[in-house]
């Protein structure tokens, strides 16, 4: 009996540690299937933001477009009303004129020479009759152009009258368009909240999308340090600027540099400002990242020289591509909430070599 105690006690354990190891590997799979479905749903959201900037990119363009139309066709019925009451003005003094000849005798102009036993009465009457055919004739012709010039300013008016419903109706198409991705995206977030309810995994990746700009900036510091030969990218040195720059947009500070978050500490500057508010860059330079980061959204990251870099993130739309030179004060992109985040507003930070320093003080007031 003690033998077979002896015997079972070693296959009982044997059996738990089996239990053990199979939950195990249904807890590994279960967090492998977690995690391969947050990467499809980060896939999803970079691609329904990246569209999402496009469509709105577009939309505010096909706006600006419309009000420009709008102008034009206020400015084309203003000439053709215009026009419309210099022809009236025209017609109203050649019947005066007409009423004048008329009244002048009620006779035929040559019975009116022949009248006439004075030969400089003669030559009066005569010259009198000439410059009044010659005034008619002169507005008659004018009268002519005005009317011509009316009637094609009409069919401009009518042919960009319809240009302009065609872009309303663009306008409205696309709105309906953006509303479909502003679900899209709730749904996408809702379903990024849920699979991470775990406070340790929302850690790890706000750490992983640090680390992933981290990688980003030195990759890029090597053309940073190369450029800053390069005297086209600025019109002057950048650190010549601390404690002139004005933040890129208009708005409260929501996070300050250094203000805790929940992977550490930030290390920009958050400002609250409405979707679609312009974002400005800070100073000249040339533009080195323009595209989608995990946990950044759409963000534009422009080289300064010097190893001097500025990063503008939570994008709406980026205006920008890379490459491209830009000059402090150009519109560089608009104010978002990609990156997953739940509020709109602009993440700015500076980079002096890679490191984050404190775009507050390089800053000199809050507009």
């Amino acid at each position: 009996m003690p033998f077979a105690a002896a015997v079972s006690e070693p296959k009982d354990r044997l059996d738990e540690l089996t239990t053990v190891r199979e939950r195990i590997k249904t807890v590994q799979k279960s967090r492998d299937a977690l995690e391969s479905r947050r990467r499809a749903l980060i896939g999803q959201l970079s691609g329904i933001e990246r569209d999402y900037g496009r469509l709105a990119k577009r939309l505010k363009e096909l706006e600006i477009q419309a009000q420009a139309q709008l102008r034009h066709l206020n400015d084309l019925e203003r000439q053709s009303s215009e026009l419309r009451a210099a022809v009236k003005a025209q017609y109203k003094t050649l019947t005066g004129q007409a009423r004048a000849a008329y009244a002048a005798g009620r006779q035929d102009w040559l019975k009116l020479v022949l009248d006439q036993e004075d030969p400089r009465q003669l030559s009066r009457v005569l010259a009198y009759y000439n410059y009044l055919s010659q005034a008619r004739f002169s507005l008659l012709r004018e009268m002519q152009k005005d009317l011509t010039t009316v009637s094609q300013l009409q069919q401009q008016a009518s042919a960009e009258a319809a240009k302009l419903q065609s872009t309303r109706e663009q306008v409205a198409k696309d709105r309906l368009e953006l509303d479909k991705f502003r679900q899209s995206r709730r749904e996408v977030l809702a379903d990024l909240e849920h699979s991470l309810q775990d406070k340790d995994t929302q850690l790890r990746r706000l750490q992983e999308d640090e680390e992933r700009l981290q990688d980003l900036v030195a990759a890029i510091r090597p053309l940073s340090d190369d450029s800053a030969r390069d005297r086209s990218v600025s019109k002057g040195p950048f650190s010549a600027l601390y404690g002139q720059l004005t933040y890129p947009t208009k708005g409260s500070l929501l996070e300050s540099f250094g203000s805790p978050r929940a992977s550490g500490r930030w290390d920009g500057v958050v400002i609250r400002a409405p979707e679609g508010a312009p974002v400005h860059a800070v100073a000249a330079g040339r533009v080195a990242y323009s595209d989608w980061l995990r946990g950044y959204g759409l963000l534009t990251i422009i080289d300064h020289g010097e190893g001097y870099m500025s990063l503008y993130a939570f994008n709406q739309s980026l205006y920008k591509n890379v490459g491209d030179s830009v000059n402090g004060g150009d519109i560089i992109a608009t104010v978002g909430a990609s990156g997953g985040r739940a509020e709109s507003g602009l993440y700015f930070g500076i980079r002096e070599k890679g490191r984050p320093v404190n775009p507050m003080l390089w800053c000199s007031h809050k507009d």
